[in-house]
């Protein structure tokens, strides 16, 4: 089990991300990354990974959606009903808006998730259905947490990528963005930050045994975006 450090005036799950900044550090130095940046990825290879993470994100709707049966009050169960809304139909996301460049029909799916693609989803089902509420999102918070993070650092760093695509993936998970559809307003800090909260209100007062759970669960859902990742760059699917 995860040994989380009682840090006093420290939030939750700003323990979490210290415990799992060596992770995060490894993410941000994989090539897959660092191409990405300099826009020597490979069109293909991109390709590859929107069509993982489209499918990725389905599940990611259907663990929040989970989650926000098990919040006992109904503030909570509002908040997360409302949040995951927006996930269903996807009008705001990156991959909606470039699904004709990269020669992708969302509404017929002929891809399959590959291995990390499965074991990820897998595992934060798992976590929404059978931990509690915090343990759930603890499982779910490294995906909008660790884009966001590699989001800014690249945003920040050198030039954006010379193709434009690619600074626009940039540009839309750096923190700051906000897409409007229809007008209606997509704010992606507001609604990581209000998902953080709730994590944080959930697990104060955890007992150490409840929080080393929220730990690992942070911890596997980190090292699986850089496995995510690690996959799309080779393009693998199953070996066998």
């Amino acid at each position: 089990m995860v040994a989380v450090p009682e840090l006093v005036g420290v939030k939750p799950s700003e323990r979490l991300r210290q415990l799992a900044q060596p992770v995060w550090d490894q993410v941000l130095a994989h090539p897959y990354i660092k191409e990405l940046k300099d826009g020597t990825l490979p069109l293909e290879t991109f390709r590859f990974y929107v069509q993982q993470d489209w499918l990725y994100l389905q599940e990611f709707t259907r663990a929040a959606a989970v989650i926000a049966g098990r919040i006992p009050d109904a503030r909570g169960l509002k908040f997360m009903l409302t949040w995951v809304e927006p996930l269903v139909g996807m009008e705001y996301h990156f991959h909606r808006a470039h699904a004709a460049e990269l020669r992708l029909d969302f509404d017929r799916i002929d891809w399959e998730m590959n291995e990390a693609n499965w074991a990820y989803s897998r595992h934060m089902l798992a976590a929404a259905h059978g931990g509690s509420p915090a343990e759930g999102l603890a499982a779910m918070l490294p995906c909008p947490h660790v884009y966001a993070f590699v989001g800014q650092v690249l945003r920040d760093g050198d030039p954006p990528s010379p193709n434009p695509m690619y600074a626009e993936w940039i540009d839309f998970y750096a923190p700051g963005k906000v897409s409007s559809v229809d007008e209606r307003t997509y704010d992606r800090d507001a609604r990581i930050v209000g998902l953080t909260a709730l994590f944080d209100e959930l697990a104060s007062g955890l007992d150490d045994e409840a929080m080393a759970r929220c730990a690992r669960n942070y911890l596997i859902s980190s090292r699986y975006e850089w496995w995510f990742w690690d996959t799309a760059y080779r393009r693998r699917t199953w070996p066998v």
